[in-house]
């Protein structure tokens, strides 16, 4: 059986590290939508599929559609498109504009081959690859559409999985490094200094991580993608990205949790409570540990806050399976 000891500075570490990530995640939450990340990853996704020659006029006009056009702000693009609007608005565009398909499957594609705008270019000639699989069944050439949609926004997720990550990689670094947040040190503190393990410990179990984790998840909008990203909304409305309310609520929710953090009393921070700076007498392999130990802070936070829920759970568990059972009074 593990030491009781080890068990509550793994605990204790595992919770600072949740609350870290929460951070780092509210934080990358509030740059995407300032940037408004997701729909310029979307634009980007959606004008490498529609490939239609210099301009890429069949991008353009696809956001210019009604269908699409109505999912934002004026002046913005959506951050998420319903496969069911691009399909019908993408239709739309290749038969001309007219606000009326032809309902059979052969005249579709009999009027985009005359239309002739699109049909010749790269994505034309997927797309009317895609309706004659279909034979004369209307119903399967949407869906055919729609797959197609479907399986490029999910290597659209891809891309902005992988830039989110880059991104929350260089927020915990310097969120790390401005707060001083230092594993090492800590848990060398931790273990020398039982009050304040025991209070970090008791601080972990009071604190409703479950919650914040859902608060956090409820934030999170959803991008174009399908299990490869975030899920999209269920009711497939567009999210307003940018939002000043949303900014708000991240940059508030970032504040709540820096508070907590400094809240935990953790030898967090570069100064110390007579007012020197931690950094005063160091030398060459004093900072060499301390840049360590905020890169393996770094690193841990960039893991993603339900990584380290799901691993607070377990040693909880643990401690719990490690306690003696009380004895009765007649034993």
């Amino acid at each position: 059986m593990l030491n009781s000891s080890i068990l509550d500075i793994a605990l204790g570490m595992v919770f600072l590290f949740v609350l870290v990530s929460l951070l780092c995640s509210a934080v990358n939450e509030m740059l995407a939508q300032v940037f408004r990340m997701r729909s310029k990853n979307l634009e980007a996704g959606l004008g490498n599929l529609l490939q239609s020659g210099e301009g890429n006029k069949l991008a353009d006009d696809l956001y210019k559609h009604p269908l699409i056009n109505g999912l934002s702000k004026p002046g913005q693009k959506p951050s998420y498109i319903p496969p069911k609007n691009f399909t019908l608005a993408l239709m739309d565009i290749m038969t001309g504009n007219t606000g009326k398909l032809p309902s059979d499957n052969k005249a579709l594609i009999e009027t985009i081959e005359k239309q002739g705008l699109f049909a010749k270019t790269e994505a034309g000639k997927s797309i009317i690859l895609l309706l004659n699989e279909a034979g004369d069944d209307a119903e399967k050439a949407r869906k055919n559409l729609e797959g197609w949609y479907n399986d490029a926004m999910d290597r659209v997720g891809g891309w902005y999985k992988q830039k989110t990550q880059i991104v929350i990689f260089a927020v915990a670094l310097i969120v790390c490094a401005a707060l001083n947040i230092d594993a090492i040190k800590i848990s060398q503190t931790l273990w020398t200094d039982i009050a304040l393990r025991q209070a970090l410990v008791e601080a972990a179990s009071s604190t409703d991580v479950a919650g914040l984790m859902t608060q956090e998840s409820a934030k999170q909008k959803p991008v174009p993608a399908g299990d490869a990203a975030i899920a999209a909304q269920p009711n497939e409305q567009a999210p307003v990205e940018g939002s000043m309310n949303d900014v708000q609520q991240s940059a508030k929710t970032a504040g709540v949790l820096v508070e907590q953090i400094k809240g935990l009393h953790l030898p967090i921070g570069w100064k110390q409570s007579d007012g020197k700076w931690v950094f005063a007498e160091f030398g060459f392999m004093e900072w060499l540990v301390k840049i360590l130990g905020i890169l393996i802070t770094t690193f841990a936070g960039s893991l993603g806050a339900p990584f380290w829920f799901q691993l607070l759970n377990k040693i909880v568990d643990l401690r719990a399976a490690g306690k003696q059972p009380g004895k009765s009074g007649g034993q």
